[in-house]
């Protein structure tokens, strides 16, 4: 009983230091909205394939603009990711991904970082013609 706690114990106090780590460094971001704009120039409700993502999740590196989940995925995505702001000190976070050529498509994050609160609102867009919005922590 006592060497079962032990290893309990021991494995918690080593995740522990890796979660505060990557916490500083990424965020996890809930969809909660998703628009498009419609022929006359305004934003609408989308009711299309990316209506069922509402409530799903991503992940942003703050440090290397990489993006983990749908929309967001950064995975082959050739042209690189930018962190135009990395965030902080009154800025919010950007970045940008580029697809490889010949015709260039690119994914945009905003995330205000410089919110006094502990979920950040975002906007995005993927490379689809909606953008998708939500809180980040």
């Amino acid at each position: 009983m006592k060497r079962t706690f032990l290893k309990v114990f021991l494995m918690l106090c080593i995740m522990l230091p890796i979660k505060v780590f990557s916490a500083e460094n990424t965020y996890v971001c809930k969809i909660l909205d998703i628009v498009e704009m419609d022929d006359n120039g305004y934003m609408q409700q989308h009711i299309g394939m990316w209506k069922r993502r509402i409530g799903e999740t991503f992940t942003v590196n703050r440090n290397t603009g990489e993006m983990i989940g749908v929309p967001f995925s950064t995975d082959g995505w050739l042209g690189g990711t930018n962190v135009l702001n990395r965030g902080g000190n009154g800025n919010s976070y950007a970045g940008l991904v580029v697809s490889g050529g010949p015709n260039i498509s690119i994914k945009y994050i905003y995330i205000a970082e410089y919110k006094k609160q502990p979920l950040k609102p975002f906007w995005g867009n993927g490379d689809y013609n909606v953008i998708f919005s939500g809180l980040c922590e």
